[in-house]
């Protein structure tokens, strides 16, 4: 029974080098931290927190 089994082998490949993504100078929590001042200077000038 055993003689009918068809072995396959994985062809062999090179191992792909790791993508680098192109990135600029800066870091990668800047752009969240432009998120973050662009809305604080919206609701404070939008009024801030006025009682109620």
């Amino acid at each position: 029974m055993s003689d009918n089994v068809i072995k396959f082998q994985r062809p062999e490949r090179k191992p792909e080098p790791p993508v680098k993504k192109p990135r600029g100078p800066l870091p990668g929590w800047v752009p969240f931290a432009v998120l973050v001042g662009v809305a604080l200077i919206i609701f404070f000038v939008q009024g801030g927190m006025q009682p109620g």
